[in-house]
């Protein structure tokens, strides 16, 4: 089975055209997708400087042609879900279907930055009611001719999505996130699962929770795309060629995942080495 790679685009830079010029370079270089993240101020910059996850991803739809974009990952806080439905169609029309949707509840790290910008940060329980809400909406958007929706947190009247998404049925949706009460929705209703930040033991353990809730489901685990994201910007600037970076991108991505991993992603940093996007895919090509 094919291993898929992509790259967070580089938003701290703050910088359209470099997040272009990222995108181009990795459309050439074969790589599968590109992905935005959703802080409106990153917490690890101190500038907390960024470009908008959404609006970066249309403008970097505009100028790519095959490469597939997705936001890693939206977080369900910030947008009504109707409004999230519409904008992913438009994304996704702008991209002629090559958007992924990526979703999540916000973590420990959001609990200053929401509500810095006036939103509240709600527990877990909330949130992850809300996460499912929220993939209930957008999927009855995408798929009916007007969706009505009451449940505890979200309302809808006969609202309407049109034009349609290019994708059919609609845009693969992707959820990030660790605890067991996200993998219950991971099972239940996605297309794939981004984890982070896992040892071998807790991989393992999250994966087999997730396989036995697919199989309670009646659902293949495989149906579900297993993925990585992980950040190697201080491991690529230790180093000077690409060699030295491809040996230990290696090793990272091997200490972090698992067999069954079949997706990649990696962010750089603000201004990378260009060779690091080498190394990347020449270390993930090196996992098959």
């Amino acid at each position: 089975m094919k291993t898929n790679f992509g790259s967070f685009l580089p938003q701290e830079s703050a910088d359209l055209k470099h997040l272009i010029e990222v995108a181009d370079q990795c459309e050439k270089l074969g790589y599968d997708s590109v992905w935005a993240y959703d802080h409106l101020s990153p917490f690890w910059m101190r500038s907390g400087q960024a470009l908008e996850c959404w609006t970066a991803l249309a403008a970097v739809a505009e100028h790519t042609r095959r490469i597939r974009i997705g936001s890693l990952v939206t977080n369900i806080t910030l947008r009504n879900p109707a409004l999230l439905a519409k904008t992913a169609t438009t994304v996704d029309i702008i991209s002629d279907g090559r958007l992924i949707m990526g979703l999540g509840t916000g973590d420990r790290m959001s609990k200053n930055e929401l509500p810095s910008y006036g939103y509240s940060f709600a527990g877990l329980i909330e949130r992850v009611t809300r996460l499912r809400e929220t993939i209930l909406i957008l999927k009855a958007m995408w798929t009916d001719e007007d969706t009505s929706f009451a449940d505890k947190y979200y309302r809808l009247s006969h609202a309407i999505n049109r034009p349609r998404s290019k994708q059919t049925p609609h845009p693969p949706i992707w959820i990030g996130g660790k605890h067991h009460k996200i993998l219950d929705i991971v099972a239940e209703l996605a297309d794939g699962w981004n984890y982070w930040g896992l040892n071998k033991h807790q991989l393992a353990q999250r994966s087999r929770y997730l396989s036995a809730r697919c199989a309670a489901l009646m659902r293949a685990p495989g149906q579900i795309v297993k993925s990585w994201s992980g950040t190697l910007s201080s491991l690529c600037r230790a180093e000077s060629n690409r060699s030295g970076m491809f040996k230990k991108i290696l090793t990272e991505l091997r200490n972090q995942s698992d067999p069954d991993t079949r997706y990649y992603i990696a962010s750089f940093g603000p201004r990378p080495n260009p060779q690091s996007y080498e190394a990347f895919a020449e270390a993930v090509a090196n996992l098959e």
